[in-house]
Protein backbone atom coordinates (compact mmCIF):
# COMPACT_ATOMS: atom_id res chain seq x y z
CA UNK A 1 0.00 0.00 0.00
CA UNK A 2 1.44 3.53 -0.82
CA UNK A 3 1.53 6.38 1.59
CA UNK A 4 -1.25 8.40 -0.29
CA UNK A 5 -4.07 4.93 -0.64
CA UNK A 6 -6.78 5.13 1.87
CA UNK A 7 -7.63 1.92 4.75
CA UNK A 8 -10.15 0.14 2.57
CA UNK A 9 -12.49 -2.40 4.58
CA UNK A 10 -13.89 -4.92 1.51
CA UNK A 11 -16.76 -6.16 4.39
CA UNK A 12 -18.52 -2.98 3.53
CA UNK A 13 -16.63 -0.64 6.56
CA UNK A 14 -18.14 2.80 7.08
CA UNK A 15 -14.79 3.69 7.02
CA UNK A 16 -13.96 4.10 3.34
CA UNK A 17 -11.39 6.42 1.05
CA UNK A 18 -11.22 8.30 -2.07
CA UNK A 19 -8.51 10.17 -3.47
CA UNK A 20 -5.33 10.79 -0.74
CA UNK A 21 -7.35 8.73 1.60
CA UNK A 22 -10.07 11.20 3.05
CA UNK A 23 -12.05 8.56 5.11
CA UNK A 24 -15.95 9.35 4.78
CA UNK A 25 -18.05 8.32 7.65
CA UNK A 26 -22.07 7.50 6.75
CA UNK A 27 -23.33 8.17 10.04
CA UNK A 28 -26.23 5.61 11.00
CA UNK A 29 -29.60 7.11 12.31
CA UNK A 30 -30.21 7.08 15.94
CA UNK A 31 -33.83 5.01 16.31
CA UNK A 32 -33.94 5.58 20.00
CA UNK A 33 -35.44 8.81 19.66
CA UNK A 34 -38.24 6.94 17.98
CA UNK A 35 -39.32 5.16 21.16
CA UNK A 36 -39.29 8.96 22.77
CA UNK A 37 -43.21 9.73 23.03
CA UNK A 38 -45.19 11.60 25.33
CA UNK A 39 -48.18 9.20 26.51
CA UNK A 40 -51.48 11.08 27.98
CA UNK A 41 -54.06 9.18 30.43
CA UNK A 42 -57.24 10.97 31.09
CA UNK A 43 -60.06 8.64 33.77
CA UNK A 44 -62.31 8.83 36.09
CA UNK A 45 -61.33 6.62 39.26
CA UNK A 46 -64.41 7.23 41.05
CA UNK A 47 -66.23 4.92 38.14
CA UNK A 48 -63.97 2.47 38.34
CA UNK A 49 -64.02 -0.50 40.75
CA UNK A 50 -60.69 -0.96 43.20
CA UNK A 51 -59.80 -4.25 40.99
CA UNK A 52 -59.39 -2.30 37.55
CA UNK A 53 -57.55 0.67 39.57
CA UNK A 54 -55.05 -2.02 40.92
CA UNK A 55 -54.77 -3.57 37.22
CA UNK A 56 -54.56 0.40 36.16
CA UNK A 57 -52.11 1.19 38.35
CA UNK A 58 -49.54 -1.84 37.82
CA UNK A 59 -49.91 -1.56 34.12
CA UNK A 60 -48.29 2.04 34.64
CA UNK A 61 -45.60 1.29 36.81
CA UNK A 62 -44.56 -1.76 33.92
CA UNK A 63 -45.10 0.95 31.44
CA UNK A 64 -42.95 3.51 33.37
CA UNK A 65 -40.30 1.29 33.91
CA UNK A 66 -40.34 0.22 30.50
CA UNK A 67 -39.87 3.53 28.68
CA UNK A 68 -37.07 4.74 30.83
CA UNK A 69 -35.39 1.49 29.94
CA UNK A 70 -35.79 2.15 26.59
CA UNK A 71 -34.87 6.03 26.85
CA UNK A 72 -31.70 5.15 29.10
CA UNK A 73 -29.46 2.17 27.35
CA UNK A 74 -27.28 4.36 25.55
CA UNK A 75 -25.53 5.61 28.76
CA UNK A 76 -23.94 4.05 31.16
CA UNK A 77 -24.86 4.53 34.68
CA UNK A 78 -22.41 3.67 37.92
CA UNK A 79 -23.76 1.48 40.32
CA UNK A 80 -25.64 3.17 43.47
CA UNK A 81 -26.08 0.04 45.44
CA UNK A 82 -24.27 -0.84 47.98
CA UNK A 83 -20.68 -2.78 47.08
CA UNK A 84 -19.17 -5.23 48.55
CA UNK A 85 -15.32 -6.39 48.16
CA UNK A 86 -14.85 -9.46 46.25
CA UNK A 87 -12.97 -12.55 47.60
CA UNK A 88 -10.25 -11.74 45.78
CA UNK A 89 -8.45 -8.87 43.82
CA UNK A 90 -7.45 -11.48 41.25
CA UNK A 91 -10.76 -12.33 39.95
CA UNK A 92 -10.95 -8.83 39.23
CA UNK A 93 -7.50 -8.47 37.23
CA UNK A 94 -8.70 -11.43 35.26
CA UNK A 95 -11.76 -9.93 34.28
CA UNK A 96 -9.84 -6.73 32.96
CA UNK A 97 -7.27 -9.20 31.09
CA UNK A 98 -10.18 -11.65 29.95
CA UNK A 99 -12.27 -8.14 28.64
CA UNK A 100 -9.07 -7.19 26.47
CA UNK A 101 -8.16 -10.16 25.07
CA UNK A 102 -11.93 -9.82 23.79
CA UNK A 103 -10.87 -7.46 21.52
CA UNK A 104 -9.15 -8.43 18.12
CA UNK A 105 -8.95 -5.35 16.17
CA UNK A 106 -10.96 -1.79 16.02
CA UNK A 107 -10.83 1.24 13.99
CA UNK A 108 -12.07 4.54 14.82
CA UNK A 109 -12.03 8.00 14.36
CA UNK A 110 -11.47 10.57 16.92
CA UNK A 111 -10.38 13.79 18.25
CA UNK A 112 -6.42 13.82 19.22
CA UNK A 113 -5.73 16.71 22.46
CA UNK A 114 -2.04 16.90 22.79
CA UNK A 115 -1.15 19.08 26.03
CA UNK A 116 2.27 19.56 27.23
CA UNK A 117 4.55 22.15 28.60
CA UNK A 118 5.03 23.50 25.08
CA UNK A 119 2.66 22.32 22.81
CA UNK A 120 -1.18 22.28 22.55
CA UNK A 121 -3.01 20.63 19.60
CA UNK A 122 -5.73 19.21 18.28
CA UNK A 123 -5.96 16.88 15.35
CA UNK A 124 -8.30 14.90 13.63
CA UNK A 125 -6.93 10.90 13.60
CA UNK A 126 -7.98 7.92 12.07
CA UNK A 127 -6.63 4.99 14.24
CA UNK A 128 -6.65 1.35 13.31
CA UNK A 129 -5.20 -1.30 15.72
CA UNK A 130 -4.78 -4.87 14.99
CA UNK A 131 -3.31 -7.34 17.78
CA UNK A 132 -0.84 -8.09 18.82
CA UNK A 133 1.26 -5.17 17.64
CA UNK A 134 -0.31 -3.82 14.24
CA UNK A 135 -0.94 0.14 13.86
CA UNK A 136 -2.23 2.94 11.61
CA UNK A 137 -2.98 6.63 12.32
CA UNK A 138 -3.18 9.15 9.61
CA UNK A 139 -3.72 12.64 10.67
CA UNK A 140 -6.30 14.68 8.36
CA UNK A 141 -5.78 18.07 7.19
CA UNK A 142 -8.83 20.55 7.62
CA UNK A 143 -10.56 19.66 4.45
CA UNK A 144 -9.86 15.48 5.27
CA UNK A 145 -7.10 15.12 3.63
CA UNK A 146 -4.26 12.83 4.95
CA UNK A 147 -0.87 14.57 6.27
CA UNK A 148 0.80 12.23 8.30
CA UNK A 149 0.70 8.69 8.40
CA UNK A 150 2.43 6.49 11.25
CA UNK A 151 2.58 2.22 10.95
CA UNK A 152 3.68 -0.31 13.28
CA UNK A 153 4.07 -3.65 12.28
CA UNK A 154 6.48 -6.55 13.15
CA UNK A 155 8.03 -3.97 16.12
CA UNK A 156 8.99 -1.77 13.39
CA UNK A 157 8.28 1.65 13.36
CA UNK A 158 7.29 4.24 9.83
CA UNK A 159 6.52 7.59 9.50
CA UNK A 160 5.58 9.53 6.81
CA UNK A 161 5.50 13.51 7.34
CA UNK A 162 4.30 15.12 3.93
CA UNK A 163 5.00 18.47 5.24
CA UNK A 164 8.64 17.83 6.23
CA UNK A 165 8.98 15.39 2.96
CA UNK A 166 10.84 12.82 5.07
CA UNK A 167 10.02 9.38 6.09
CA UNK A 168 11.22 8.48 9.19
CA UNK A 169 12.13 4.03 9.76
CA UNK A 170 13.44 2.33 13.06
CA UNK A 171 12.18 -0.04 15.76
CA UNK A 172 8.93 0.85 17.54
CA UNK A 173 10.69 1.26 20.72
CA UNK A 174 9.67 4.34 23.31
CA UNK A 175 12.43 6.14 22.78
CA UNK A 176 11.46 6.48 18.91
CA UNK A 177 8.35 7.04 19.38
CA UNK A 178 9.19 10.13 22.07
CA UNK A 179 10.97 11.31 18.91
CA UNK A 180 7.72 12.19 17.05
CA UNK A 181 5.43 12.46 19.75
CA UNK A 182 6.32 14.01 23.37
CA UNK A 183 5.71 10.87 25.23
CA UNK A 184 7.63 7.38 26.54
CA UNK A 185 5.53 4.52 26.59
CA UNK A 186 6.32 0.99 25.63
CA UNK A 187 4.69 -0.41 22.47
CA UNK A 188 2.40 -2.89 24.74
CA UNK A 189 1.11 -0.15 27.01
CA UNK A 190 -0.18 2.02 24.17
CA UNK A 191 -1.82 -1.00 22.66
CA UNK A 192 -3.21 -1.97 25.71
CA UNK A 193 -4.44 1.45 26.15
CA UNK A 194 -5.88 2.03 22.69
CA UNK A 195 -7.27 -1.29 23.41
CA UNK A 196 -9.59 0.39 26.03
CA UNK A 197 -7.77 -1.05 29.32
CA UNK A 198 -5.05 -0.43 31.08
CA UNK A 199 -1.71 -1.67 31.52
CA UNK A 200 -0.94 -3.83 34.66
CA UNK A 201 2.49 -4.32 36.70
CA UNK A 202 4.64 -6.87 37.15
CA UNK A 203 3.15 -7.58 40.93
CA UNK A 204 3.81 -9.68 43.54
CA UNK A 205 1.09 -7.85 46.11
CA UNK A 206 -2.86 -6.96 46.08
CA UNK A 207 -5.39 -6.10 47.57
CA UNK A 208 -9.13 -4.41 47.27
CA UNK A 209 -10.84 -1.84 48.81
CA UNK A 210 -14.36 0.30 48.33
CA UNK A 211 -13.93 3.77 47.20
CA UNK A 212 -17.66 5.04 49.31
CA UNK A 213 -18.47 8.52 48.37
CA UNK A 214 -17.57 7.14 44.04
CA UNK A 215 -19.39 3.55 44.88
CA UNK A 216 -16.47 2.03 43.16
CA UNK A 217 -13.77 -1.08 43.78
CA UNK A 218 -10.18 0.22 44.08
CA UNK A 219 -7.40 -2.26 43.85
CA UNK A 220 -3.67 -1.90 44.81
CA UNK A 221 -1.26 -3.69 43.39
CA UNK A 222 2.72 -3.41 43.97
CA UNK A 223 6.42 -4.75 42.64
CA UNK A 224 8.21 -6.66 45.58
CA UNK A 225 9.62 -3.62 47.49
CA UNK A 226 6.66 -1.45 46.58
CA UNK A 227 9.48 -0.27 44.10
CA UNK A 228 6.39 0.28 41.36
CA UNK A 229 2.53 1.33 42.83
CA UNK A 230 -0.55 0.53 40.90
CA UNK A 231 -4.37 2.07 41.52
CA UNK A 232 -7.10 0.42 39.34
CA UNK A 233 -10.39 2.06 40.13
CA UNK A 234 -13.03 -0.19 38.75
CA UNK A 235 -17.05 0.04 38.53
CA UNK A 236 -18.91 -2.69 40.22
CA UNK A 237 -21.60 -2.93 37.94
CA UNK A 238 -19.58 -4.23 34.52
CA UNK A 239 -16.34 -4.29 36.05
CA UNK A 240 -15.26 -1.40 33.48
CA UNK A 241 -12.12 0.47 33.87
CA UNK A 242 -12.69 3.92 35.50
CA UNK A 243 -8.89 5.52 35.73
CA UNK A 244 -5.59 3.62 36.52
CA UNK A 245 -2.67 5.52 38.19
CA UNK A 246 1.07 3.95 38.19
CA UNK A 247 3.74 5.21 40.55
CA UNK A 248 7.38 4.87 40.87
CA UNK A 249 8.98 4.43 45.01
CA UNK A 250 9.30 7.98 45.13
CA UNK A 251 5.43 8.84 44.57
CA UNK A 252 5.97 10.36 40.96
CA UNK A 253 3.38 9.43 38.30
CA UNK A 254 4.21 6.95 35.96
CA UNK A 255 1.11 7.03 33.91
CA UNK A 256 -2.13 8.08 34.31
CA UNK A 257 -5.55 7.22 32.08
CA UNK A 258 -8.95 7.70 32.62
CA UNK A 259 -11.62 5.98 30.72
CA UNK A 260 -15.04 7.32 30.47
CA UNK A 261 -18.13 7.47 27.94
CA UNK A 262 -18.34 3.40 27.88
CA UNK A 263 -20.68 2.46 25.05
CA UNK A 264 -21.76 -1.14 23.58
CA UNK A 265 -20.05 -1.73 20.49
CA UNK A 266 -20.79 -5.32 18.58
CA UNK A 267 -21.33 -6.55 22.03
CA UNK A 268 -18.10 -5.25 23.83
CA UNK A 269 -18.01 -2.06 26.02
CA UNK A 270 -15.74 0.28 25.14
CA UNK A 271 -14.61 3.63 26.40
CA UNK A 272 -15.16 6.42 23.58
CA UNK A 273 -13.28 8.98 25.60
CA UNK A 274 -9.72 8.05 26.85
CA UNK A 275 -7.12 10.64 28.70
CA UNK A 276 -3.47 9.41 28.93
CA UNK A 277 -1.00 11.50 31.23
CA UNK A 278 2.70 10.77 31.64
CA UNK A 279 6.17 12.46 32.11
CA UNK A 280 7.18 13.98 28.27
CA UNK A 281 9.97 11.45 29.14
CA UNK A 282 11.56 8.94 31.89
CA UNK A 283 14.43 11.30 32.31
CA UNK A 284 12.00 14.11 33.24
CA UNK A 285 9.40 12.69 36.31
CA UNK A 286 8.94 15.75 37.94
CA UNK A 287 8.48 18.12 34.86
CA UNK A 288 5.33 19.25 33.57
CA UNK A 289 3.01 16.16 32.23
CA UNK A 290 1.83 15.50 28.72
CA UNK A 291 -1.53 15.16 28.46
CA UNK A 292 -3.13 13.12 25.66
CA UNK A 293 -6.96 12.74 24.71
CA UNK A 294 -8.70 10.82 22.23
CA UNK A 295 -12.43 10.86 21.96
CA UNK A 296 -13.90 8.71 19.40
CA UNK A 297 -17.17 9.92 16.92
CA UNK A 298 -17.13 7.04 15.50
CA UNK A 299 -15.66 3.23 15.91
CA UNK A 300 -15.88 0.00 14.53
CA UNK A 301 -14.85 -3.22 16.61
CA UNK A 302 -13.99 -6.55 15.21
CA UNK A 303 -15.22 -6.27 12.23
CA UNK A 304 -11.84 -7.45 10.74
CA UNK A 305 -8.93 -5.69 9.11
CA UNK A 306 -6.89 -6.19 6.27
CA UNK A 307 -2.89 -7.12 6.99
CA UNK A 308 -1.57 -4.81 4.05
CA UNK A 309 -3.46 -1.81 5.70
CA UNK A 310 -0.35 -1.71 7.98
CA UNK A 311 2.33 -1.43 5.15
CA UNK A 312 3.27 2.16 4.54
CA UNK A 313 5.67 2.41 1.36
CA UNK A 314 8.44 5.11 0.84
CA UNK A 315 7.51 7.61 -1.82
CA UNK A 316 9.80 8.89 -3.99
CA UNK A 317 11.58 11.63 -3.90
CA UNK A 318 11.09 12.14 0.05
CA UNK A 319 14.25 11.98 2.84
CA UNK A 320 14.48 9.19 4.71
CA UNK A 321 15.71 9.32 8.12
CA UNK A 322 16.43 6.46 10.47
CA UNK A 323 15.91 6.19 13.71
CA UNK A 324 18.15 3.56 15.19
Amino acid sequence: MTAGTAVLNSSGSKFQGSGLGQPTVNREPDNLNSYKEKISVMISVDRWPSSYLKNIFEFSVLLIFSVSILTGCTSLIHSTSPIKPLSSPDDILKKIVIREGKIKDLKGIAKVRITSADKNHSLKEVIIVQMPSSLRMETLGFFGQPLFFLTAKHNRLSILSLSENKFYKGEFTPKNLSIIFPLYLKSKDLFSILLGSTPLIDHVDMDIGIVPEENLYLVRVSQRGGITRQFIWIDPLNFSIIKSEIYDSSGNPLLKVKFGNYKTINDLLFPMSTTISLPSSRDTAHSAPTEIGIDYSELEINTGINRNSFDLDVPPGVTIVYLD
